[in-house]
């Protein structure tokens, strides 16, 4: 019953009353706590709570297997933390979304330091397209690129600080490749992937994972499978996780 309990805990501590959003992008944003799919509203389901979100550590410095409402996202995205941390947040965002380029470099760092590098949160970010940014292919393309070299959160966050520069401006690729140099090791073979689109199976993964979960809005985040649209400030988002934690222990008490 833990998990069950847990998955109604998640639902009531981000439904927004007490957890004011930033905002979101999207075609007709509506930012809030969804149901999401294949969840339910009987808080006595275990195996539906339980399915919302499996996560399986492999060996050998392998991606984690991570199942989102029966959605595989393994290999699709980029990890941070413990994989058998007590709570998994999955965020889907387009690099073009200004409200993803202000949970990147407001929020993340400091959920990063208190709750990923600690082992509370394991963290899974999909960056995927939504089609409505310029150049938001181009930049999802620059920072797998750099994945290929390991460099890939460097590029992210390079990516967002400058978002202004390569969505707006006149030579994105110039850019972008000026980013690039900066943070991954071989520069040439940078080049050569964005150049051949080497990574575009990967983005188009991500993509279409988005699309059959429901994600509508970015960043879309799910906590323990439950999807929540739009940027949380930083202290709310601590609360909800804080209260979270505290709510798993108390749970297990009993």
């Amino acid at each position: 019953m833990l998990v069950t309990k847990l998955f109604s805990v998640v639902r009531l501590l981000f439904a927004g009353a007490s957890l004011p959003l930033l905002a979101a992008c999207g075609p007709d944003p509506a930012p809030a706590v969804q149901d999401s799919p294949g969840s339910t509203t009987s808080a006595s389901n275990t195996s539906a709570a339980m399915a919302a979100i499996v996560v399986e550590p492999q060996g050998d410095g392998a991606s984690a297997r991570v199942v989102l409402h029966g959605v595989d996202l393994t290999g699709v995205g980029h990890d941070r933390g413990d994989p058998r941390a007590p709570i998994v947040m999955v965020e889907f965002s387009d690099f073009g979304c200004p409200f993803c380029a202000r949970h990147a470099l407001e929020t993340l760092p400091s959920l990063d330091e208190e709750f990923i590098a600690t082992g509370k949160v394991f963290y899974k970010h999909v960056p995927f397209v939504m089609g409505m940014f310029p150049n938001g292919d181009r930049a999802a393309r620059a920072a797998e690129c750099a994945g290929e070299q390991s460099a890939f959160w460097p590029m992210h966050d390079s990516v967002y600080a400058h978002q202004a520069d390569w969505k707006r401006g006149s030579e994105p690729d110039a850019v972008l490749r000026g980013l690039a140099e900066r943070v991954v090791p071989d520069g040439k073979r940078w080049a050569a992937c964005y150049s051949d689109d080497r990574q575009r199976e990967r983005t188009a993964a991500a993509t279409a994972a988005a699309r059959r979960l429901g994600v509508r809005a970015t960043p879309t985040f799910f906590v323990n499978g439950q999807m929540v649209e739009g940027a949380l400030p930083l202290s709310a988002m601590r609360a909800g996780l804080n209260e979270l934690l505290g709510a798993r222990d108390a749970l297990r008490q009993r």
